[in-house]
């Protein structure tokens, strides 16, 4: 059994808007961290991050997404995400973020007794889950910004160009 979640998936200058499939009991982060190089999206639509450029494409049945290229994934809903009973104790550490795009403030999920540090370097390609993040878009050489406040988000951490724990 499996269920579509809609996610906003960010990469330097685009948003990418479509649906991944999660297969049950997996929760959004094992289906990103799970092998492979690219996400399959139902309803894909790519679009600029800037409002003042045009939309770049219609909705496509199927898209593949490339994860290496991707900054942030953002789950739109807040729906549940896997069975708790099989989730590992983490604990939340406030931090702050930038990457090529987005500078950002979030808490990390990381397992006890473990830093940032040792968690990048233990998982160098897993996503890092990111609860309550705030995170600004920081590439526009205009007055214009665009802002991402979600509940939740998976960060890219090949996208982290500085990191720091509060």
């Amino acid at each position: 059994m499996s269920d579509w979640r809609t996610l906003e998936i960010y990469s330097t200058f685009l948003k990418v808007t479509g649906e991944l499939e999660i297969v049950r009991p997996d929760r959004v982060s094992d289906a990103v961290n799970r092998f492979g190089e690219y996400l399959q999206l139902r309803r894909g639509r790519a679009e600029p991050i800037s409002v003042s450029h045009p939309l770049l494409s219609r909705s496509e049945p199927m898209m593949a997404v490339a994860k290496a290229a991707t900054s942030l994934i953002c789950p739109v809903d807040d729906g549940t995400d896997g069975n708790p009973a099989l989730w590992r104790e983490k604990m939340a550490t406030p931090a702050v973020i930038n990457t090529q795009a987005f500078s950002m403030i979030g808490d990390v999920h990381l397992e006890p007794r473990h830093s940032l540090r040792d968690h990048l370097e233990r998982f160098p390609g897993d996503f890092i889950p990111i609860s309550n993040i705030s995170a600004l878009w920081i590439t526009s050489m205009s007055a214009e910004t665009h802002t991402v406040q979600r509940s939740f988000a998976l960060l890219n951490p090949a996208a982290m160009l500085t990191f720091a724990v509060r």
